[in-house]
């Protein structure tokens, strides 16, 4: 069966102008992609005549849910079999509707051995000292702190570093729902593009040392050299 997204690079992420028309040769692949999805819904559901009771019914469905896969960027083989399989599962007489049919095609994360971002976010934290000797849930978990950084887990706040971690996770989590290889993942977060690791580290470090300064009572004090040096005096009396 070929994919959607082979029909035209167009075809992907709904770029694909619905009132455009497709070329010869992509209305033959299109065709045979809806003809075998509704080959199997046909065997699927028992009630199949009731929703298609002639071919202008069946043809103007076909139109229908070729329009939503593009909507809706169902392009994988992989988002297909899952959707077939979740009909099955169901196991009800009448054919979904194209709406039904793309949240079938989306496995949810525990179907596939994944963790929620939270846990996995935990995980990553434990298994940041050494990651390399870890065992991990899944290798999505692994990436996901890899591309977060394994030295931002283990010593920034988590209020600063776990929405990176939630925002890669989610982004590879994605992938792995489309059937996509995990790979090639930015790492920038908005509003963190011009931020380095240095620079995270710096504003990490600079936090650490305002909230010694809060707690040393050391507030009043014109500058942080200043109240730093104030605390050094202290400790080395």
């Amino acid at each position: 069966m070929k994919r959607i997204n082979e029909i035209t690079p167009n075809l992907q992420h709904g770029q694909l102008p619905l009132q455009q028309k497709l070329t010869a040769d992509d209305k033959k692949i299109a065709v045979k992609l809806i003809n075998h999805v509704f080959q199997k819904l046909k065997g699927c559901c028992p009630a199949w005549s009731h929703a298609y009771p002639d071919n202008e019914s069946l043809n103007l469905a076909k139109q229908e849910w070729l329009k939503a896969f593009i909507e809706n960027s169902i392009n994988t083989d992989f988002q297909i079999y899952y959707g077939l399989k979740n009909v099955r599962n169901q196991g009800k007489a009448f054919v979904p509707t194209p709406s039904e049919f793309i949240k079938f095609c989306q496995p949810k994360l525990e179907e596939l051995g994944l963790p929620e971002a939270e846990i996995a976010y935990r995980e990553a934290c434990r298994h940041s000292h050494e990651p390399l000797k870890a065992k991990w849930t899944h290798q999505a978990v692994y990436e996901a702190a890899k591309q977060t950084g394994f030295f931002e887990l283990k010593s920034m706040a988590e209020k600063h570093i776990l929405p990176v971690f939630i925002r890669n996770y989610d982004i590879i989590t994605k992938k792995i729902l489309k059937g996509e290889p995990i790979s090639d993942i930015p790492k920038a977060l908005p509003g963190q593009i011009q931020q380095t690791i240095a620079e995270r580290n710096k504003a990490y470090h600079d936090q650490q040392q305002q909230q010694s300064i809060q707690q040393a009572g050391l507030s009043h004090l014109n500058n942080k050299t200043d109240a730093m040096a104030a605390i050094k005096g202290m400790l080395n009396r």
